[in-house]
């Protein structure tokens, strides 16, 4: 596949060329007119190399060591020391897929021709890329300022024969590897080492994953919270148009009509004419309301990681117009963790909002069905402790909420002196994501039981998406239909697969 660097990527765009399921990722190429640029901005660079002055990341010293002057005869040295000495990460290895969204987000940075890195430079990412060459990258080490400095490190290692790469799932040496694929290992030049440290791109990528996350828990969230409704025989009156119409926040009537179509023509709904139930709890009848700013905060981080996907994140940079190197903030990834922070705050109320919910249907004090939803109260305790843990899950995320992005701290001698912490505020939002993907299994054991309770009790039918959301469940997960006390942790892996790998269905024409 031949791409143009210098175009607009949308987010969906990325995770398409990610590939997935039985769709590989394209082999890549760039345009002619791409790779021109890219040579004209390192012969530049290299004219600047021949300079007397004093040019940072050309030939000085790096951050603090600024103000010193490299020799000629040093400047590969300097560069391959700086690679070798930022490689200091700890922890857990970042996932295959995180790597290769990685990579990708550094060849459309690094090919907007802003760097001035060589060509062959540039061609060693595009060669990752196509052979599938996953560079092995520890998670922890970044601060996201200047550059995502330690596990970028980590991703140039290989490029130039050393550290490793994931293969077959395993940490292989990067040297075997290239010999075994006839890739010479790379000798960089001026600049190039500070080029392949400095980016927003592990930031990013984190923050991505977590975006592609919350978006399909939310497809999830959104039928779930169906299926509550109906099992706690909820009104679904509160979701009407003409009662949202007075709130001046469409996220707020879009989530409402969804909800509202989806229940419409149930039984359940119907019999409300007749209930003496006044007002229901705040976690059925404000659910579009509390909604509403979550679904916001997920669409401003996506046109945030948007923004910078399409960004150059090195310093010093060429800029049109001037054959000098202009120093600048660009690696700073502030934008990026306050994205990521905002996709935390939005899995938090979900989580929260989800967890009230099971606590209404289980809950002796507010169940509508049997307390617990056990079938035999006393001799089985139902789904009493699964409300627990999905309230010890809840309050994990808040202890997590506070925003990473809030939080700085002086590296590299003070000249460094305000970090955005972007690494750590991507990994604690897939941490929260991780726990709301537990709560929400709760519920929805929680909302099948009292679905199966209440329609025996009753003998209504529920609306035409919750009896088909039923159905299908019941085809995909006959084991939760199932009475009595259990091992509920075997059903919350079975719901967890079934979440990760589908979508729930489609609305009921």
């Amino acid at each position: 596949m031949k791409f143009e660097p210098q175009s607009k990527f949308t987010v969906a765009q990325i995770e398409d060329l990610l590939g997935g399921g039985l769709r590989k990722p394209p082999k890549l190429t760039i345009s002619l007119t791409a790779k021109r640029r890219l040579l004209r901005a390192r012969t530049q660079v290299e004219n600047l190399m021949h300079s007397d002055r004093a040019i940072y990341g050309v030939n000085t010293g790096f951050g603090r060591l600024a103000r010193i002057k490299i020799s000629k005869d040093e400047l590969e040295a300097l560069q391959i020391n700086l690679i070798r000495s930022h490689a200091c990460g700890v922890g857990k290895p970042l996932t295959e897929r995180l790597v290769r969204r990685l990579l990708l987000l550094r060849i459309l940075s690094l090919g907007k021709a802003a760097s001035g890195i060589r060509w062959q430079t540039f061609q060693r990412h595009l060669d990752f890329w196509n052979h599938s060459l996953t560079p092995w990258i520890p998670e922890q080490g970044s601060v996201g300022a200047s550059g995502d400095l330690a596990p970028l490190a980590h991703l140039a290692l290989p490029m130039l024969g050393e550290g490793f790469f994931w293969m077959h799932g395993e940490k292989v040496q990067a040297a075997k590897i290239l010999k075994n694929r006839k890739l010479a290992p790379l000798r960089i030049g001026a600049k190039e080492g500070l080029s392949l440290t400095n980016g927003t791109q592990v930031s990013l990528t984190l923050g991505l994953e977590a975006l592609a996350r919350i978006k399909h828990l939310w497809k999830w969230m959104e039928a779930i919270t169906c299926l509550s409704v109906e099992a706690h025989s909820a009104t679904a009156a509160v979701y009407d148009d003409a009662i949202h119409a007075l709130k001046a926040h469409p996220e707020q009537r879009e989530i409402a009509a969804r909800l509202r179509r989806r229940l419409r023509s149930s039984d359940h709904m119907k019999a409300h004419h007749d209930c003496n139930q006044v007002q229901d709890s705040y976690s059925f009848r404000a659910v579009p309301q509390i909604l509403a700013p979550c679904l916001k905060f997920i669409r401003t981080a996506e046109e945030l990681m948007e923004n910078e996907i399409n960004s150059v994140s090195d310093n010093p940079v060429l800029v049109r117009g001037s054959s000098d190197l202009h120093s600048c903030g660009h690696f700073h990834a502030q934008a990026v963790s306050m994205a990521s922070d905002l996709l935390t705050q939005a899995a938090v109320t979900i989580g929260n909002l989800s967890e009230r919910r099971l606590d209404q249907l289980v809950n002796p004090l507010t169940s509508r069905t049997t307390g617990f939803l056990a079938q035999q109260p006393g001799v089985e305790s139902g789904l009493m402790i699964v409300q627990t843990a999905a309230a010890a899950l809840a309050s994990e995320n808040k202890t997590l909420a506070f925003p990473a992005s809030a939080d700085t701290i002086s590296t590299n001698g003070n000249q460094e002196d305000h970090v955005s912490m972007a690494p750590w505020a991507g990994r604690k939002a897939l941490l929260v994501l991780e726990n709301l993907e537990s709560i929400l299994v709760m519920e929805m054991v929680g909302a099948v039981r009292g679905c199966v309770i209440e329609s025996t009790r009753s003998g209504l039918t529920y609306s035409a998406y919750v009896e088909k959301f039923l159905g299908w469940l019941g085809k995909k997960a006959p084991g939760l239909f199932k009475a009595g006390d259990r091992v509920f942790s075997e059903d919350f892996e079975v719901l967890k697969t079934l979440i990760q790998n589908s979508e729930p269905p489609a609305e009921a024409n």
